[in-house]
């Protein structure tokens, strides 16, 4: 089960890697702050199961000698499961060029358990090749090299939520879709659709606030692990920030919740009430 919780971490993202940026030209400020930080608490049928923590470094990075931001994902699991033996320590890292926000280099290192994954992505937009280089546990974690050809407006997992947050949003109306194009584990995935579902308010453990409500257009899957027509909702703040602050998911057993739990270094202040 525990693997399962993460596995809606994932999806947390996917929803959020979208095609919908046709243009790099250099913009003139990114739609998140240096030394920004999110924290998220994630619940199995309110069984504290773990924690999400989802952060901008305060310096800059070269990749291939283009500055760039260094974004970090890091989803871990509690001591009590742990105890259990279904230890979950996995990081993601997306380097964004300063200039375009595109995405230069992704890194992944997943440990669940026994099983441990490496994977390292470096993006060339001259040749619109991406090289991806993997290594697994279950392989001896012996290297293997894959190729992908990409758009400019291809995205990873981690880029593509902070990219998003740019758009405009107040031309959404309920039942609109956003379609998606996501690289994932040496694949690409294309026309995936999230649907707009319009506003609300949302309590959270930070207090009320107003919230964008999107779901994905998840196939069904015999056997799979998800319940009813729309299993997913994520409630986005309507603010510049843009930040998710709640994920609900529906499962065939229980419910898994990740909420926003603390932040700091936001653009703006998020406006909670009590």
């Amino acid at each position: 089960m525990c693997k399962k919780l993460f596995s809606i971490f994932y999806l947390f993202f996917y929803l959020f890697t979208s095609n919908v940026y046709a243009d790099h030209t250099a913009i003139p400020e990114p739609p998140f702050d240096k030394g920004e930080y999110l924290e998220y608490q994630v619940s199995y049928s309110f069984i504290q199961a773990g924690t999400i923590v989802m952060s901008v470094d305060e310096e800059l990075h070269e990749i291939n000698k283009n500055p760039c931001y260094k974004l970090q994902v890091k989803g871990t699991s509690n001591q009590a499961l742990n105890l259990l033996g279904m230890s979950v320590n996995n990081v993601w890292e997306s380097y964004l060029d300063v200039k375009s926000l595109q995405p230069r280099r992704f890194f992944a290192h997943i440990q669940e358990k026994n099983y441990e994954r490496k994977e390292c992505v470096d993006f060339d937009y001259q040749t619109k090749k991406a090289t991806i280089e993997v290594t697994e546990s279950i392989h001896g974690m012996e290297p293997k090299i894959f190729y992908a050809v990409i758009s400019d407006t291809i995205k990873d997992m981690v880029s593509g939520y902070y990219r998003l947050r740019d758009i405009d949003t107040t031309q959404l109306k309920p039942n609109d879709k956003l379609v998606l194009s996501v690289l994932h584990e040496n694949h690409i995935y294309n026309d995936v659709s999230i649907v707009y579902l319009g506003k609300t308010i949302s309590n959270t453990k930070l207090g009320k606030v107003s919230t964008l409500v999107f779901a994905p257009m998840i196939p069904y899957v015999e056997n799979g692990i998800f319940k009813g027509e729309r299993p997913v909702e994520v409630f986005i703040s309507e603010d510049v920030n843009k930040i998710p602050v709640k994920l609900r998911a529906n499962l065939m057993i229980g419910t898994v919740d990740i909420e926003l739990s603390n932040y700091k270094g936001l653009r703006v202040d998020i406006p909670f009430k009590n």
